[in-house]
C-alpha cells in the first residue's frame, strides 16, 4: 500500500491540484504508516525511513516527513531524492525559504533535473521572488519542453507582472499540448482582455466553460467583458449563472445589479445589491451602486444614506465622491456638492471630463474652476 500510494523509496510527483486520496485510501495509509512507525527501532533503515517519510507526505504529515528526509541526509547528504523530496514537504509547510534552499543543493547535484527547478520556481513564487520564478519555470521548460506545469505557471507570472502579450504565447504553447486545461483557457482569456483583445477573450472564456461548466471564473469573466462589450443579456444570464454556482459571491450580485439598472430593471437592481450587502456589508461599491439606483427612483434621501454608507466603508471611492456631489447639486447644496466635487478630481482626476458635461456637474467645475482662478489672481496681486 505505501509503495503503490506513497510512491515508495524513490522522489515523489506531487498529485496534481483537486487530485487527492480517497476517504478509503487515506484511512488505509494513515494505518499503514502507523504500523510501520510502531516497528520503528533504534536502528531504522534509510529505505524504511523513505516509506515512512513519504507515507507521512501522502497523508498530510508533513513535519514527519521532513524529519525522515532529514535522517537520510544526514547519514547520506548526496541522497537527491530525500533532498528533493525535503524540498516539497518544505513548500507543504510554507517555509518556502527552506524549500528554494533545498533545491538550490540539489541543482548543484542534479544541474539538468527540471522538476527540481520548477519546485524551486513554486518556492520563489511564494517568496514573491517572481522574476527569479519566471527564470526556474523556463530553465524547466528548456530541460523538458512539453513541462506542462511549468509553461502554465510561467504564464500566470508573467500575467502578474503586467507582460500579457508573452502570457498568451504562454497559454497557446499549453494549449498546443494540453487543449483540455479550462483554467488555461481562463487565464488566456484574461490576459487577451488586458490586451484589448475582448472579443478573443470571450471566446477564450467560452472555451473554458465548455470545458468545465462549473468554472464560475470564467463564466463571471465572459459576463464582466460582455458587460463593457454592451451584450447586457449575454452578461446577465452567465452572472446568474455564477450566483448558482457560488451564491455567497458578493461581486456577483453587485454586477448583475448593474446590469439591471443599464435595462432599466431598478427593482431587481435593488434586491441584487441588497444580497451583495448582507454578503459583504461594508461592500462600498454596492453601497454607491444601490443609491444611484434609488436616487433614479427618486428616494433622495436613501441615495444620499447609501452614500455616506459607501464612503465610511472606503473613503477614496471616487464614484460615490462623484454620485454625492450630483446628488447635493440637486438638492442645491452647493458647499456639499462641491466638497465631494474636490475629493473626485483629487482621487480620480480623468473624470473631470464627465463631470464637465453632467447636467448636474457642469456648473458646479465651472464654478471650483472660476473660484481657483480668482484665488490665483488674488496671490498674484499680494505678491505684487
Amino acid at each position: 500500500m505505501l509503495e503503490q500510494y506513497a510512491t515508495g523509496t524513490g522522489r515523489i510527483t506531487p498529485r496534481p491540484r483537486g487530485a487527492r486520496l480517497s476517504e478509503e485510501i487515506r484511512a488505509t495509509l494513515e494505518d499503514a504508516v502507523a504500523a510501520l512507525e510502531n516497528t520503528f527501532g533504534e536502528l531504522v533503515s534509510p529505505e524504511e525511513l523513505f516509506i515512512f517519510g513519504n507515507g507521512c507526505y501522502a497523508i498530510g504529515r508533513y513535519a514527519d516527513a521532513s524529519e525522515a528526509y532529514m535522517s537520510i541526509l544526514a547519514d547520506e547528504p548526496s541522497n537527491a531524492d530525500a533532498r528533493f523530496n525535503l524540498g516539497l514537504a518544505y513548500l507543504r509547510l510554507r517555509s518556502p525559504q527552506d524549500a528554494v534552499r533545498e533545491f538550490t543543493d540539489l541543482l548543484v547535484q542534479q544541474p539538468l533535473l527540471a522538476e527540481a527547478f520548477y519546485q524551486r520556481g513554486n518556492g520563489n513564487d511564494d517568496l514573491g521572488q517572481t522574476d527569479r520564478a519566471i527564470a526556474d519555470y523556463g530553465r524547466a521548460i528548456e530541460l523538458e519542453p512539453e513541462y506542462v506545469h511549468a509553461m502554465f505557471n510561467r504564464g500566470i507570472l508573467l500575467a502578474q507582472t503586467g507582460r500579457h502579450q508573452e502570457a498568451v504565447a504562454q497559454f497557446d504553447k499549453v494549449n498546443t499540448i494540453r487543449p483540455d486545461i479550462s483554467n488555461n483557457h481562463l487565464n488566456r482569456g484574461a490576459s487577451l482582455d488586458e490586451l484589448g483583445r475582448h472579443d478573443e477573450a470571450v471566446s477564450a472564456y467560452t472555451k473554458a466553460t465548455e470545458l468545465n461548466q462549473e468554472n464560475s471564473l470564467a463564466l463571471f469573466n465572459r459576463a464582466r467583458t460582455n458587460y463593457y462589450l454592451g451584450y447586457l443579456e449575454s452578461a446577465l444570464t452567465d452572472y446568474s449563472a455564477v450566483i448558482q454556482l457560488t451564491p455567497e459571491d458578493a461581486e456577483a450580485f453587485n454586477n448583475r445589479g448593474l446590469i439591471y439598472d443599464a435595462l432599466k430593471d431598478y427593482e431587481s437592481a435593488v434586491a441584487d445589491f441588497d444580497s451583495a450587502l448582507e454578503l459583504r456589508p461594508l461592500f462600498a461599491e454596492a453601497h454607491s451602486n444601490r443609491g444611484a439606483v434609488l436616487e433614479v427612483m427618486g428616494d433622495l434621501d436613501g441615495a444620499l444614506v447609501e452614500y455616506n454608507h459607501s464612503l465610511e466603508s472606503d473613503p477614496e471611492l471616487a464614484s460615490a465622491h462623484y454620485n454625492a456631489a450630483r446628488l447635493y447639486s440637486r438638492t442645491g447644496d452647493v458647499a456639499a456638492c462641491l466638497k465631494h466635487l474636490e475629493r473626485v478630481l483629487e482621487i480620480a482626476p480623468q473624470l473631470a471630463e464627465d463631470a464637465a458635461n453632467d447636467e448636474h456637474l457642469g456648473w458646479a467645475l465651472e464654478m471650483k474652476n472660476l473660484r481657483r482662478d480668482m484665488e490665483s489672481q488674488d496671490g498674484s496681486r499680494e505678491e505684487d
